[in-house]
This record gives structure tokens, sequence and C-alpha cells, in this order.
């Protein structure tokens, strides 16, 4: 498609960026009854005429620009071109891209990011009581503020008892919900944790409790946690280790313990003899896990580890120390230490926290700082008896229930604004519907949860709508796009695509202007044909003799070839003197051209001309001045067709 040189001119502009500040604001011209202010007509001006402009121009001249692109648009608009969804779409993504560097991020809070990195630089280790809240056994997480109130006394009653003094390994395996940890051979035991390795809830107890005291109670989505700390100290890393198992089940009997301790122990005499760690483990060890990657475990934290590894690589030191056989519920294990490496630094680990933080439930948390500076900004003011409404019914309906929709989705009363912008319960339980997912399950805080990220989801959708009234550079640069995408469209459609389809107007615009398109010198039009038998060629020219050239050419392809491989090769074009060096030797008597490898003669099919016979001989130049002329006759028929009113008096306070 060949496009006019003003379209690109206003393409320079469309793309370009400027801040026009704006107090008084006038209408400085009328088209087709549309106003235009002063405020656009000279944020375009100031473009043209800027410092890196080369080429600037007049007032006059850019008022006729001017005039120009709003007729356009004023035509694209009577036929409805910015309805279409393609436009509707391309112009929605243009402001979404826009918008983001207006609508800043939310900051993070970076000292609730330090201070989960400075818990994960130790380790903590915890036992705890589980008392569950109702059906959380079969996984329903579903809670209301009254399920929590008969688990909550119980877990109170078992604290003060610990309290007390009595034991707590006991009152885990009588009392404790959680079953895995209640049969331990350490009943309530849960291991060793650092930072980012429990519920946000219990890591606060764990890490704020001194070793060997009962922490305050904590609770999460599945019920109260009583937790007692046993241990502290620094989290040295992790390691990288290999290992070797020789199975022995937990009930084998003498002989099958026996037979396993010494193989155990002759693999490790060939171990320190200096045999491959790697290479015993994959044709001895029975762990299939490890065993084909030479036993290698990868990268882990000791302490995650069952006690019998924990207890093993407090002894190795060094990468390449191999442990003495020891034994697990597994079987028999022989640790080589392969690598060491420390907690990685702050920078190394901060996206890691931030997206964990973020995924659970610390979205409010991390950015409540910059929550609270745009509800100040942007005149957040909350309807409290709407949310108490919300929040009572939550004590009886879960709120992602359906039921809890239907009583709420036809209630238009205010929830909050934001500014002048009003946002409804309704609206808040559309939000709700699409958006569940929550780290909370007791129903008021799933509730409060959903709330503040409303809050934030609103406020973010309200300074979007904003930003035209609020930012003037923005409404701009909106309004010229929006103008660039019609004036193309209607462009296209009436000028250029229009002048590439239209072969009966480019036709008829040949003849009629045929002297614009005279060569000042004649051109061969036709085909250049090359054979590999130039025995035959006098056959071919015979065959052909009577054929047009396109016929002649299909013909020869057609019946001088052997399977796929063709004894002719064609090439057709419009050639002057010194385009080709066959059609020069031919045509003009000028030169020697030599044949392609594999080709052994050539002739040509047409004919030397003087002048174009049709607008396909130089279409590409009655095509671009076509162009020009359906330009020319549609801008007038657009200056007949709309009113335009210039106010001159304010055209002449543009400087």
């Amino acid at each position: 498609m060949i496009m006019g040189k003003r379209f690109f001119s206003w393409v320079l502009v469309l793309f370009s960026i400027s801040v026009i500040a704006q107090t008084n604001d006038p209408v400085i011209m009328r088209v087709n009854g549309k106003d235009i202010k002063k405020s656009e007509f000279e944020y375009f001006y100031y473009k043209y005429n800027s410092e890196d402009v080369v080429d600037k121009i007049t007032l006059d001249e850019y008022i006729k620009l001017f005039k120009n692109l709003k007729l356009r648009v004023a035509a694209a608009e009577e036929q409805r071109l910015d309805t279409t969804a393609s436009f509707v779409r391309e112009l929605a993504d243009y402001r979404s891209q826009l918008a983001q560097s207006y609508i800043k991020d939310l900051a993070i809070d970076a000292s609730i990011v330090k201070k989960e990195y400075d818990r994960m630089k130790d380790l903590v280790e915890i036992s705890h009581i589980l008392v569950v809240f109702p059906n959380t056994e079969n996984t329903v997480l579903k809670t209301f503020p009254a399920d929590t109130v008969a688990p909550y006394k119980k877990a109170i009653q078992l604290r003060n008892r610990l309290l007390k003094g009595e034991d707590f390994e006991k009152l885990a395996a009588e009392f404790s919900d959680d079953t895995g940890s209640k049969k331990g051979e350490r009943p309530g035991y849960l291991g060793w944790y650092s930072g980012l390795g429990l519920a946000p809830s219990l890591e606060d107890i764990a890490f704020t409790t001194p070793a060997g005291k009962i922490g305050t109670l904590a609770r999460s989505s599945f019920g109260y946690h009583i937790i007692k700390v046993l241990n502290k100290k620094e989290n040295t890393g992790q390691v990288n280790a290999a290992h070797i198992l020789i199975e022995c089940p937990a009930d084998a009997d003498s002989i099958q313990v026996e037979k396993a301790s010494k193989t155990i122990y002759d693999i490790y005499d060939r171990l320190i003899r200096g045999e491959d760690f790697a290479k015993v483990a994959k044709t001895d060890s029975n762990d299939p896990g490890t065993a084909s990657q030479g036993g290698d475990l990868g990268w882990f934290s000791p302490v995650n580890m069952i006690p019998e590894f924990q207890k093993v690589f407090n002894d190795l030191k060094n990468p390449g120390d191999i442990s003495i056989p020891f034994k697990t519920k597994f079987g028999y294990h022989i640790v080589k230490l392969l690598d060491t490496k420390p907690v990685e630094s702050f920078e190394e680990k901060k996206d890691e926290i931030e997206n964990k933080l973020l995924s659970g439930g610390y979205f409010v948390a991390l950015h409540q700082q910059d929550i609270d500076k745009l509800k100040a900004e942007n005149g957040f003011v909350k309807n409290e008896a709407a949310y108490k409404k919300l929040t009572t019914a939550a004590n009886t309906i879960y709120p992602t229930d359906s039921l809890f929709f239907d009583v709420f989705k036809q209630d238009s009363e205010v929830l909050f604004q934001v500014g002048s912008e009003s946002f409804s319960i309704a609206e808040f339980i559309l939000f709700l519907e699409k958006n569940t997912r929550s780290a909370y399950s007791v129903s008021t805080e799933l509730l409060v949860d959903r709330l503040e990220m409303y809050e934030v989801r609103a406020m973010q959708e309200a300074i979007d709508k904003s930003l035209e009234s609020k930012y003037p550079d923005f409404k701009n640069l909106m309004q010229e796009y929006h103008d660039g995408i019609l004036m193309f469209e209607i462009s296209n459609q009436e000028i250029w695509e229009k002048a590439s389809l239209d072969t009966v107007g480019l036709e008829n615009y040949f003849e009629k202007n045929r002297n614009q398109f005279a060569w000042d010198e004649p051109y061969f039009k036709g085909y250049v044909v090359w054979v590999k038998d130039a025995k035959v060629k006098k056959k071919m020219l015979k065959e052909i003799a009577k054929m047009q050239e396109d016929e002649a050419v299909e013909y020869l392809y057609e019946n001088y070839k052997v399977g796929d491989v063709s004894y002719v090769s064609a090439e057709k074009g419009l050639f002057k003197k010194g385009d080709n060096a066959f059609v020069d030797e031919q045509a003009f008597k000028s030169g020697k051209a030599e044949n392609p490898v594999g080709y052994q003669d050539f002739f040509l099919l047409g004919k030397v001309i003087n002048a174009p016979e049709s607008y396909k001989d130089v279409r590409g130049l009655v095509v671009t001045s076509y162009q020009d002329y359906l330009e020319e006759e549609w801008q007038k028929k657009l200056n007949d067709q709309y009113s335009i009113e210039v106010n001159r008096e304010i055209l002449n306070t543009i400087k």
C-alpha cells in the first residue's frame, strides 16, 4: 500500500510526547459542530515547531493541516469507524500502556521484607499442639467466628496446663489434633525452621518466643496452635551432599540387619581405600531416586532432614568428608559432603521473600503505607454502615458462598467513595465472585481481606478514569492517538486502498494523463527465456509462434520438462537499456550476454515499446499519482460537506 507524504508527517507528530500546561482553555475552532480547544491546537502546533523539528511551518500552514486532520476525523466518526471493535481495542490497548507511566505500582514496605530475611538467617526448633476448627479434618476450611470459640477455650486450657509445668509431649500425644506429629517418637515435634518456613502467624510466635518457653496462641486456617520453642541457632546455610543407601526396613529380622550392616561397612572400606563415591552409588545404592545421579541429594538445609541426618552434618565440616555408616528407618547410609553455601544475600532473596509474602496474605500489609497515601490523596471515604452490614452477614453466611452473593448482588448502597466516584456493595460482590481466593479461612477475616483488595483495585480504577481530567498531557496524547487511528482508517478507505484496488479508476486516470507517465527512452516488454539445449530452440519458437507471450511461456514449462526438471527458465519484466544483458544483446543490439550455468541459449518473447501501453506498465507511478488526485478531490469534498468555524481572535494569541 502506498501512502501520501502528508500521512507520514502526521505520524511523526502522533508519536511524540509533550506536556502543555493549561489554565484558560477557550474554543479555537469548531469542526462539524465539535469544539476544538486552544490547548489541543497548541499541543500539536508546538510539536511542529519544537527545537527538534528541522522543517518548521508557519501558523497559517499549520491551521490548514490541522483543519484537514479534523475534517477526516469528522468523516470517520460519521461512518462510525470509532465504534468498530478493532478501533476500540487498539485505543484501549494504547491507553492501558500509557496509563502505566501515570499509575505507579504500590511500593513495598522494605522493613517487612528485611525482617523476614533476618529470620532466614536464624533457625528455630519447635513443637506444637493443634486444636482444630470444626470440619477442618475434611479440608473444608470454612470457619465462622462462632466456630473458633470452643477450640480457643480448649487451647487456652491446654496452654495454662503447660505453663503450670505439665509435660508438653504427654499433652501433645493426648490432645493434639495433628495426627502426623502426635504419633512420632517426640509427640508434637515439628523440627527446625527458618524464615518463610512456617505459616506467617506461626512464624511470628516461633521467632519472638525465647528458647524453652511456650508462645502465645497462634491461629492458622486449621485452628489454634500452642507452640513450644525448643532451641534456636544460627542458620549456616545449605549443603550439597550425596548418599549411599542399603535398605533395611524397621521391622527387619536379625539376619537382614546383619546382612545390610555388613554390606554398608564393606562399601565404606572400599570408599576409604579410594573408590569413587559416585560410581559406587550408581552400582550399589538402593535409593532409586539418587543412585543414577551418583547419590546426589541436591542442595538442602540439614535441619530439614530427619534427626539422624542432622547429627551427621554436625560432624561433616569440609567438602569431600565422608561419614561413617549410620542407620535410619530406611536402612544404612553413608553420606559425602559435596559442597556448602551460606544463606544468600538480601538482594538475592528479596524477590523470593516478596512473592511468598504476597501469596501468603500479606499484600495489604506490604503496601499499607502507599495504600494509606493513595486514600488520602484521592479522597477515600468509607461508609461504615455498609461495611458493618457485610461483616454481620459474614458471621453466618460464608462470603464465598452463592447465598452471600445473592443477598448483596443487587444492593446499590455506597460502600465507599474515591473522590467523586462511588463504589457500591453490588460492585464489590461482582469483584468478590471473581476473586474468592484468600489466605484466610475465618469468614470475617476473609471478607476484610477481600474488601481491602477491592479498595485498592477501586482506587486504581478511579485514578485511571481521572487521568484525562488530571493530566492535560495524557488527555492530549489520547486525543492525538484517537485522531491518528481514525485518520489512518478513513484515509486508507478513501485513498490508499481504493487507489490500489480500483483497476478501472487506475486505467481511466492513466488514459487521461498519459503524458504524465511518458518515457525518455524505449523499454523491452516481455520475457527472457533460457533453454538448456540449444538444439531445440528453433523447435520451441516454431511451436509457440502464434501464441501470446504468457501462453507461450506456460506451454514451454508444461511441455519441456522431465519429471520435475524443466528445460526452460523465464523472467518477465519491463527492461530499459542497461537493465538486463540478454535484453541489451537482442532487443537493443548492445553487448554480449553470458548464459547462466546449465543453459546453452536464450531468446526473447515480447517487443520494444516507446511509451507505456497501459497503467500496468507504470503501475507504481500511476497508483501514487492517483492517490494524490483522490486525496485532493476528497479534501475538497470534505471542505464542502462539513462546516468549519475558526476563532481568529484566539488564533492570534498563539506565538
